[in-house]
């Protein structure tokens, strides 16, 4: 069977897209905007944090409180970002002028609070919390 090559540069197209937009990565290890897990500057200990340490004080950042294992759902004018990780971690969405929506899940049965956040620099824009096994938190900024 021959594929021409219009059907070829099709693919080739598509598959540069969902790299450039971040629904695919490389990371084999997370699902995170970034693979940079240093500690932030609020002594938070545990804290993983995947912000970029220059970010800009425009960047909306999801920030996740939990000490096990957690998975989150954001969206936004940006589309759609899954994100997993255990124990405190920031992620950093950039510069976003709209409505972000995140939904933050336990993926274990555990008793502890989970909290999550929506920040742009050092403000909260929006946060829930939930404390039920296998619970669940939307935070939502409509901007």
């Amino acid at each position: 069977m021959k594929i021409s090559k219009e059907i070829i540069l099709g693919i080739v197209l598509v598959c540069f897209v969902l790299v450039a937009s971040g629904c695919i990565s490389s990371d084999s290890t997370s699902d995170n905007t970034s693979s940079d897990n240093s500690s932030s500057d609020d002594n938070t200990s545990n804290d993983n944090s995947s912000s970029d340490d220059k970010s800009s004080s425009n960047d909306v950042t999801i920030d996740v409180k939990y000490s096990g294992p957690w998975a989150a759902d954001v969206s936004g004018e940006f589309g759609y970002r899954s994100l997993s990780g255990t124990g405190n971690q920031k992620n950093n969405l950039g510069s976003v002028s709209g409505p972000v929506t995140v939904t933050a899940r336990k993926t274990e049965g555990g008793s502890g609070t989970l909290t999550v956040s929506i920040m742009k620099g050092k403000e909260t824009l929006s946060s829930a919390s939930t404390s039920s096994p296998w619970g669940a938190a939307t935070a939502t900024f409509t901007g």
